[in-house]
């Protein structure tokens, strides 16, 4: 028996890195999970590992109507996760305010989008989990918009879980920090990222990035603990403890 037997999960940015983490301890946990993101080959490689009834539906959660038509794929939903997204780095003097723009299209309505239509499918018990990110709380320079994305991000959970908790429904934040195996570009040249990454870990008290599996355990706890709402999850290796 596992934690989520009889649950239906949809994960967006389920075909790599957090979100098939996070995917892939749902279904071990028996959840029946749809995954959801832009690239159709992707989507496939990811249900043929995760088996057991899983499912993915081409989802770009920039567009209002392909989320409507993800949630529409099921009859009832008891846990939406929505990591879907991606990050802009660079200057603020250089960064085209358009890439901002389409930035938060993705990672704030996107993620408010999946919510609206999802939350009148969800019954009590049910449970909503946003992705952030650590920049919400600790300054990063070269990425002004993806903090001001993570603090709307953080407010907008901790919003609902007060506005959902009369209908039972659980809202919280998970904030990754560091993380290996992931698609973001860091903005610098390919040969520049293990450096890149090796002076951002020297700002981790572990000093070591964290792994999808850590951040898949932290939504599982998320998913899980009935008490738990209106929360902003640090997962950083200590970062925003300094």
């Amino acid at each position: 028996m596992g934690a989520l037997d009889g649950k239906t999960a949809i994960i967006t940015g389920g075909g790599s890195g957090i979100g098939f983490a996070i995917a892939e301890r749902f279904v071990r946990e028996g959840a029946q999970v749809v995954i959801a993101g832009r690239r159709q080959e992707r989507l496939d490689a990811a249900v043929a590992q995760l088996g057991r009834g899983a499912r993915a539906v081409q989802t770009d959660v920039a567009d209002e109507a392909q989320i409507k038509r993800l949630i529409d794929s099921v009859s009832s939903l008891d846990l939406l996760v929505t990591c879907a997204g991606g990050a802009v780095f660079g200057p603020v003097e250089q960064v085209q305010t358009k890439a901002w723009r389409e930035l938060f299209d993705g990672r704030f309505f996107g993620q408010l989008s999946a919510c609206h239509y999802a939350v009148p499918k969800m019954k009590p018990g049910s449970s909503i989990m946003f992705c952030s990110g650590i920049a919400g709380h600790a300054a990063l320079a070269n990425y002004a918009g993806g903090a001001g994305l993570c603090g709307a991000v953080n407010a907008m959970g901790r919003s609902l879980a007060i506005e959902l908790a009369p209908k039972g429904i659980r809202v919280n934040v998970l904030s990754p920090g560091l993380t290996r195996d992931t698609a973001i570009d860091w903005g610098v040249p390919p040969e520049a990222v293990p450096g890149f990454l090796a002076g951002l870990s020297n700002n981790i008290p572990m000093k070591r990035p964290g792994t999808v599996g850590d951040m898949a355990d932290a939504a599982f706890f998320l998913a899980t603990c009935a008490y738990a709402t209106g929360m902003v999850l640090d997962i950083d290796g200590g970062w925003t403890a300094v």
